[in-house]
């Protein structure tokens, strides 16, 4: 054999080894053992779920939207005297002038007729130690010019006190100070017990507030615009006019919204579209409870019965007034806190908060190697699958992590 056959022969050999090696090793790449295969389908190690820790504030409200609207006069009647005949003695204000709560409006029977901010009339005379939600709309006006009451429903000592101070700051003299009660006066009952206490003969006899001279103004201040007149015979027709000349807001809410409302709940009301303006400091001043339709009507016209099962709310503004450009309006925006906001707090996600058998709350967070490390915080609420906390010495901060699937 000549040398370059050997030659051609040996190149031959040699690709041929060298592809043999390729296809081999080409196959054993492609081709995969079961045990093999089996490793490559498991899902990867599970990793803890973590969040990052925010802060911010944490508010719980509702948005509703509300009609501008200017309040009408109010016509009040004057209470009759307990002696079941009066007459007007003097006029402590005009028509014309500015009466707020607290003040004298006329003298009947040279008694005065105080003017206090509430919903209803009373209906009876109040002793000490009577109960019931006369005794808390009393209350709720004396505290709102500054006396220190309580608005609890209960007529005692401080109420007592503060009822004097009105008086007195009228010219005149309580009913608690005077030697004699208005007859016809009807005491509180006391608590049942097997023998009346001195306490108990002591808060019968006490009378604290007559009825007669109190006259409740849904809206004060206002504007007297009649007022009867001194030698008015008051026989329960002598009654007089306020003007409030007040712009409230008012809107309509789902029963489930309602629940939550309260008088006295604060919020803001703005234009909407209209950033620009400054929120109005607004706060529920009342709730009215829906009317129900009749079936009848219900079967007519389902769409007006489901309007009729909501609730009108009215606002009132907490500061200055409501503009009158607003009168007529029914595209303010009104957002109600449903809860007192935290200002300013850590945030975490609610399922990142544990607690123990002590009710000790805490949090896992993360470390820099992936461990976690046990921080107790203090909770101040959550909305919405959010909570507000706090640690002691700085153990939670905005740029830490903490664990959720614990």
């Amino acid at each position: 054999m000549s040398r370059l056959r050997r030659s051609l022969l040996i190149s031959a050999l040699l690709v041929g080894a060298v592809m043999l090696v390729v296809g081999t090793w080409l196959v054993a790449a492609r081709v995969q053992s079961p045990a093999q295969r089996e490793a490559a389908a498991a899902p990867p190690a599970a990793r803890p779920v973590t969040v990052a820790v925010t802060r911010g504030d944490l508010t719980e409200q509702t948005t509703i939207l509300a009609t501008a609207v200017r309040s009408e006069n109010v016509t009040v009647a004057v209470p009759t005297p307990t002696e079941g005949q009066g007459v007007v003695t003097r006029s402590a204000a005009a028509a014309g002038h500015s009466v707020s709560s607290g003040s004298v409006v006329i003298w009947v029977n040279s008694r005065p007729v105080i003017a206090l901010k509430g919903e209803f009339a009373l209906y009876r005379d109040l002793y000490l130690g009577a109960r019931g939600d006369d005794v808390r709309m009393i209350q709720q006006a004396l505290a709102d010019l500054g006396y220190a009451v309580s608005a609890d429903g209960e007529l005692g000592t401080a109420t007592a006190a503060a009822i004097r101070e009105l008086y007195r700051s009228a010219g005149a003299q309580s009913p608690q100070d005077s030697d004699e009660s208005p007859t016809g006066a009807v005491a509180a009952e006391p608590a049942p017990s097997a023998e009346p206490t001195a306490a108990a003969s002591q808060a019968r006899s006490t009378l604290v507030l007559s009825a007669s001279e109190v006259m409740i103004v849904p809206t004060l201040p206002a504007v007297l615009t009649s007022v009867p007149t001194t030698g008015t015979a008051v026989d329960g027709k002598a009654a007089a006019t306020f003007s409030a000349q007040e712009i409230t807001l008012t809107a309509t809410v789902p029963p489930a919204i309602q629940a939550r409302l309260t008088s006295g709940l604060a919020g803001t009301a703005s234009l909407q579209g209209q950033s620009a303006d400054m929120p109005i400091d607004v706060a529920v001043a009342q709730v009215n409870s829906p009317q129900q339709n009749d079936s009848a009507k219900t079967q007519q016209d389902p769409e007006e019965d489901a309007d009729s099962a909501k609730a009108s709310v009215i606002l009132r503004s907490s500061s200055g007034q409501i503009p009158d450009e607003w009168v007529g309006r029914s595209d303010i925006l009104i957002t109600l806190n449903l809860s007192e906001p935290v200002r300013d707090a850590l945030l975490v996600p609610q399922r990142a908060i544990s607690a123990d058998i002590k009710g000790v709350t805490s949090v896992l967070v993360e470390q820099k190697d992936g461990s976690f490390t046990q921080v107790v915080v203090t909770e101040f609420g959550c909305v919405a699958g959010t909570c507000a906390v706090d640690a002691e010495g700085g153990t939670l901060t905005e740029d830490m992590s903490v664990r959720v699937d614990g």
